[in-house]
């Protein structure tokens, strides 16, 4: 009799132990589901705002290379101004932008 009521203050003993640890860990943050909730939005967010950046630097980086293309054209080669070149150059550059745009929204799981 007397080793089940021994028995049963370490159980008493451990419980409250446990309780104690939990109350501190929540005061410290650990087990707050607000900030988990708030965190788990936040990491959506940053992961859509990066994706969108991506996707702004897959579209202009092969216009503005186009872009440069013609500048070297236009100083080396060209004696004039040829506008319709340029419109050739970036049609091009946006159209490869496109296309690798696509080809990465497609590979998004």
């Amino acid at each position: 009799m007397n080793g089940k009521n021994i028995e049963k203050e370490n159980i008493d003993e451990e419980e409250k132990r446990k309780k104690r640890i939990y109350e501190i860990e929540k005061k410290l943050g650990r087990h707050n589901e607000n900030e988990k909730k708030n965190r788990k939005r936040n990491n959506k967010i940053i992961k859509y705002f990066a994706l969108a950046t991506n996707m702004v630097y897959i579209l202009s980086v092969p216009v503005l290379l186009m872009l440069g293309f013609y500048m070297l054209l236009k100083k080396f080669l060209f004696k004039t101004d040829q506008p319709i070149v340029l419109v050739i150059l970036l049609v091009i550059g946006a159209v490869s932008g496109y296309w690798s745009l696509i080809k990465q929204i497609n590979n998004i799981k």
